[in-house]
């Protein structure tokens, strides 16, 4: 005999029923669907995607939002401080190296993209 407990009812298989342990009682309830789970990356944080990033990091690479999408809050900090700094300091010639830092620092963004997807989809560790 089954352990009491929720069980398919034999005669409905679109309702659960309750088992005592002995017998069915008159409780039931619908039959619930299972919950979705992505077979992508089980226990994931997030669903992050590739080609959205990739998106983000081209058209909006000036605005950081790349990162802050995949959740690098330190990054798109530091990266529109550096950039919207040296856009300002531009002018009188001191903001050209933060301009070029901020370049490089984009183009490093970019090669490095698909690894920054797959460490904002990993489980997390605490």
């Amino acid at each position: 005999m089954p352990p009491a407990g929720w069980h398919q009812d034999p005669n409905d298989p679109t309702l659960l029923r309750w088992w005592n342990g002995a017998k069915w009682t008159e409780h039931s309830s619908p039959k619930v669907a299972p919950p979705i789970v992505s077979d992508r990356h089980p226990g994931a944080r997030g669903s992050k995607e590739y080609g959205t990033s990739l998106v983000l990091c081209l058209l909006l690479g000036g605005f950081s939002v790349h990162n802050f999408y995949l959740g690098r809050l330190g990054s798109g900090i530091g990266f529109l401080l550096v950039y919207w700094l040296g856009l300002a300091l531009s002018p009188a010639g001191i903001g050209i190296p933060l301009l070029i830092a901020a370049f490089v620092w984009w183009i490093v963004d970019l090669c490095c993209l698909r690894d920054y997807v797959v460490a904002a989809n990993a489980p997390s560790t605490s």
